[in-house]
């Protein structure tokens, strides 16, 4: 709490009479940094439950193309947010590179999804916080942290060994062609940068609304761009849509808009709200941190689903996805008490 006393206000006292006292409440630095912690985890549960809901809505959808439908989507929604508020032609590079970013992290993520599962594009989530804590003590936005690092290292483990346990699994990574699994690095670069980016554009005091919105907008001309060239070349889209295929490319399921509406709410208006909320408050390798959150989110998600729709292609994790899990967590607890060494 904060009090803040001044002259009195023409007319409010007059002579002799006392002056007014302006009492102000702001937020403790704690408050704030539990306000961080919270939406980073809620933000990570949104995308830990959609990864469920867009692997069943991958099946004859091309990812290139479900990947643009989302950013124009987003596009569409935030500059209808921000009554399409633009932004300082200084900060213009910076809208950019968090387009690029984004586009790395879409295109990355729906093409590993379509031709991995679930619970692996959950599990990959968890090293992104490894690339930022290497981008951000090599560019030394944040100081180096012993505890932190053994945090995310912790995490990472968590992940490895719920990926690894079960080599006969469809959901392990011995299974999975070693070049699917560079989409999800890629995805996950995108997304460190998306973090770190965002936390610059809102230290600006720009609000979310118009920067995502014109960041989505940027990632939509890539994403349309690489569309077109991958759909041009019927190898390429074959590599794509894998087995039951997508026709030319631009064709939809039937009832893909009832799971495209969660994708826009749920996977993106909510979480990248939350996300720069936890930008606000939070380095952003503790933002990072939290996607340590969507394999177990995901394996839950995938358990419920399997049980409303058994004859759908998921496939159910395993014992592995406990022990892991405490290991993810524990990783979690160790970065998320980290004490702050300075503002950042």
């Amino acid at each position: 709490k904060t009090m803040a006393e001044g002259p009195t206000p023409k007319g409010n006292a007059g002579p002799g009479e006392p002056q007014v006292t302006v009492v102000t409440k702001e937020a403790s630095p704690s408050a704030s940094r539990l306000k961080g912690h919270l939406s980073a985890f809620a933000s990570n549960a949104c995308f830990g439950v959609g990864s469920v809901v867009v692997g069943l809505a991958l099946g004859t959808i091309s990812p290139m193309y479900y990947a643009l439908l989302r950013c124009v989507a987003t596009t569409f929604i935030f500059l209808l947010m921000a009554k399409f508020q633009g932004l300082p032609l200084s900060d213009c590079w910076l809208v950019v590179t968090y387009g690029f970013t984004m586009f790395l992290s879409q295109a990355g993520y729906a093409i590993g999804l379509k031709l991995s599962s679930p619970v692996l594009a959950a599990v990959w989530q968890p090293t992104q916080p490894i690339f930022t804590l290497v981008i951000v003590t090599i560019l030394g936005l944040e100081p180096f942290s012993v505890q932190k690092s053994l945090g995310v290292g912790l995490s990472f483990s968590g992940c490895a060994y719920i990926v690894g346990a079960k080599p006969d699994s469809g959901d392990s990574g011995s299974t999975t062609p070693l070049w699917v699994h560079s989409f999800f690095v890629l995805a996950c670069l995108g997304s460190s940068g998306m973090v770190l980016t965002l936390k610059s554009l809102v230290g600006k005091g720009h609000g979310f609304a118009p920067v995502v919105g014109w960041s989505s907008f940027v990632c939509a001309c890539f994403l349309l761009v690489a569309t077109m060239v991958a759909h041009s070349d019927p190898q390429m889209l074959a590599v794509l849509c894998p087995g039951e295929g997508c026709g030319d490319g631009w064709e939809l399921p039937p009832g893909f808009i009832y799971i495209f509406i969660y994708v826009v709410i749920g996977m993106t208006v909510v979480p990248y709200s939350l996300n720069t909320i936890a930008a606000r408050n939070l380095e952003g390798s503790v933002v990072s941190v939290y996607t340590v959150a969507q394999p177990i989110v995901a394996g839950l998600a995938t358990v419920v689903a399997k049980s409303l729709l058994p004859d759908s292609k998921l496939k159910l994790p395993d014992e592995s996805m406990l022990y892991g899990g405490a290991l993810i967590f524990a990783g979690l607890a160790l970065v998320a008490s980290a004490k702050v060494e300075k503002d950042q």
